[in-house]
């Protein structure tokens, strides 16, 4: 069904439900409550029923601590439907009371279908906004930065009070053996630094997609005729240096490129599809020689990987880092604008310049983006 199907059928459920008139009867003893809980349409999609597709006159904000209240008729009888902040109920006839519980119920799956039919529409019309995770990317990788550094910091610790120190274990059989103090628990550290290095690569690689996707329409390069969602977004060729190419062009220093693509290849892929993927290692046997541990990959890791290495380390991990920071500081330095706005954590907009028209200075970003979180705060508060 289409959008003026959906929105019929709606109406003809809610057919009973008119604007109160003269004839309206009105008896506040023969009423029932239907509370919060019981109602199967959320305050919003009740005010959104009686406002869209039933055509009253619903007034938002009508006084302190009340949103709105809504009088209406019901087969002729009286009924109110109120949300404060406190509370939301409905009441209707007490004859009533189950029916219109049993037609709210109906509504409700209607007007999902609804809104599904009104959202695909907009994304292909690019009339939508995209969530912003940004803010939460950065956290988790400085989140990693500390941690790995941390348990590097301890490891170090550990092994200068450990070194030239060991136990002594004593077996049944009289024997005893000498082992390294502190082994055990270092092993554990190792383990520690080595996954938190590898969840600290793995978010690198999701927060610039992430990024990248966002940055996009604060450029001059994509068409608003073709659909962002469905050309770009959904798009599983539109990879991740394909977006650095079409963002930054040559722009984009390209050491810091071939070493992400380097990164991505020798330490992230592996880990990220369960270890077969277009990189991987086979063992190959070879003829008179014995197995061969064989690196199939794009451009790294061949054969003899000719030096490189896929194992992770503190020392990589610094390596590591310090071209994710170049890439960050390269986007906030050649898109500053743009950048605070997404690093601000409002949801970004692929008409971006309802955020940028008439912004040309960084004050005027940062008022703009005090301004909308204030305003986004006014709106959600209950405190009316």
């Amino acid at each position: 069904m289409d959008i003026i199907a959906v929105t019929s059928q709606i109406k003809s459920l809610l057919k009973e439900i008119s604007t109160v008139s003269d004839q309206t009867q009105r008896n506040n003893d023969n009423c029932a409550v239907i509370q919060y809980a019981e109602n199967p349409l959320e305050p919003n999609l009740l005010a959104y029923c009686f406002d869209i597709i039933l055509g009253f006159d619903v007034r938002y904000k009508i006084a302190e601590k009340v949103n709105y209240i809504i009088d209406f008729d019901y087969k002729g009888t009286f009924a109110t439907v109120g949300h404060y902040k406190m509370s939301y109920r409905l009441s209707v006839d007490k004859k009533y009371k189950e029916e219109i519980i049993s037609v709210f119920s109906q509504v409700r799956p209607l007007l999902e279908q609804l809104f599904m039919l009104i959202g695909e529409q907009a994304l292909a019309n690019n009339d939508f906004s995209m969530k912003n995770e940004a803010p939460e990317y950065f956290s988790k990788l400085s989140f990693y930065e500390t941690r790995i550094e941390k348990l590097e910091q301890r490891k170090h610790i550990v092994q200068d009070k450990c070194r030239g120190k060991y136990n002594v274990v004593k077996y049944d059989q009289g024997h005893t053996c000498m082992t390294p103090m502190g082994q055990d628990y270092l092993h554990s550290l190792h383990n520690e630094i080595t996954y938190d290095i590898e969840a600290y690569i793995d978010t690198f690689f999701s927060a610039l997609e992430h990024v990248l996707t966002l940055l996009y329409p604060f450029t001059n390069m994509p068409s608003l005729e073709k659909s962002y969602y469905r050309n770009y977004i959904r798009n599983t060729k539109w990879a991740w240096d394909v977006k650095i190419c079409d963002i930054c062009g040559a722009l984009m220093p390209e050491e810091i490129v071939s070493e992400l693509r380097r990164i991505k290849e020798v330490y992230r892929n592996h880990n990220a599809h369960g270890g077969f993927s277009r990189e991987m290692m086979a063992y190959v046997q070879i003829p008179n020689f014995g197995r061969f541990p064989m690196y199939v990959g794009k451009e790294y890791l061949k054969g003899f990987i000719n030096g490189y290495s896929d194992t992770i380390s503190h020392q990589m991990y610094l390596d590591a880092k310090r071209v994710f920071n170049a890439f960050w500081s390269y986007l906030d330095t050649q898109f500053e604008i743009p950048m605070m706005f997404i690093r601000s954590g409002l949801a970004i907009p692929v008409n971006t310049e309802i955020y940028t028209n008439g912004i040309e200075t960084r004050e005027q970003a940062e008022w703009t983006i005090e301004k909308m979180w204030y305003d986004i705060d006014n709106q959600s508060n209950m405190d009316w």
